[in-house]
């Protein structure tokens, strides 16, 4: 690519490609100093720091289905920086942004475990791109409100039955608030015709405690993967996933040890059900099964399914389970 003269001459002004910058943080500045988009900050420092969205009007008037708070923020950021983009063209918007595939993200704030976002998804990519083959949860909560374009989605509930899913459409106003830990969102189509974008915002907040993030396959309903939000449980799950790589049969006792000691994260206990398995296979199937028949145990369901599906295909390892009372 061969840079106009125009752009040589920007270029060649480094003071200038300063300025550029400046303008783009007065920008921000500016919008943040409006009156309405400082209390919706208000208020989002007040949740972040735990409060309902219901006690924060500011904030939940974005999330409501007539659109207009919601219209009326990103409206004004946009016209912010429009007008220095025009003026400083070298310049870059001053909020961390991502662009992956089908999907694009503004980080508008965060603090703490929240965080409020433009998201934007290209028709055209995905309509491209190969359906999702799982989806994941994480424990927390989450608003989202379609700010402009159209599409269509699934709305997919975690039950104790397996997954259930639940198509919907997608349009301007659009306003769903999920429980990210048993429903998830997925978009499968955006624009009514190739090329459209669909915009939407975005509020989330995660929660704190040692809930693990869970991934499910959607066209079986298994649980594929966990992931520890807890960093030392999750650095003790990765020597766990070492040791399975590395072979280590004698660690098969302490991980199943570990398996079945109830006050050990799920994202631990789970990981090392799995290699144990794979290092050896008798004394992790004698784990499994003790987790599986201890109903007040949060693993009892999905080991108790794991269990049903390894019976099936290896019989002869139901010699290892507990024979019952």
């Amino acid at each position: 690519m061969q840079p106009t003269s125009e752009l040589q001459t920007l270029l060649s002004d480094p003071a200038g490609i300063g300025r550029a910058q400046d303008r783009h943080q007065d920008a921000l500045a500016a919008w943040r100093a409006e009156p309405v988009v400082a209390a919706v900050f208000d208020s989002f420092t007040a949740f972040a720091g735990g409060a309902a969205l219901s006690s924060l009007p500011p904030l939940a008037a974005l999330f409501a289905a007539d659109r207009v708070a919601a219209t009326g923020l990103t409206g004004s950021l946009v016209r912010q920086f429009c007008a220095a983009l025009r003026e400083a063209p070298l310049g870059q918007v001053p909020l961390r942004h991502s662009n992956e595939h089908a999907y694009a993200a503004m980080l508008i704030a965060r603090a703490g475990t929240a965080s409020l976002s433009l998201v934007a998804f290209d028709g055209a990519a995905l309509a491209r791109a190969e359906p999702p083959p799982s989806v994941a949860f994480a424990s927390g909560e989450e608003w989202d409100v379609v700010v402009a374009g159209h599409g269509a989605g699934r709305l997919i509930e975690r039950r104790d039955t397996g997954l259930a899913i639940h198509p919907f459409k997608l349009s301007p106003g659009t306003a769903l608030g999920r429980d990210g830990e048993c429903e998830a969102l997925l978009i499968d189509r955006a624009g009514t015709a190739t090329g459209e974008t669909l915009v939407l915002l975005r509020l989330q907040r995660r929660s704190a405690g040692l809930i693990p993030s869970r991934e499910y396959e959607l066209a079986s309903g298994q649980l594929i993967h966990q992931a520890d939000p807890n960093p030392r449980e999750s650095r003790h799950a990765v020597a766990a996933t070492l040791l399975g790589r590395m072979g280590r049969a004698d660690a098969a006792p302490l991980l199943a040890e570990v398996a079945c000691e109830g006050d050990r994260s799920e994202g631990l206990r789970w990981q090392a059900l799995r290699e144990c398995l794979g290092l050896d296979s008798a004394a992790g199937f004698r784990a499994l099964d003790a987790v599986a028949r201890d109903p007040l145990d949060p693993l009892a369901l999905p080991a108790g399914a794991l269990r049903a599906q390894l019976l099936e295909r290896y019989p002869a390892l139901a010699e290892n389970a507990r024979c019952p009372a």
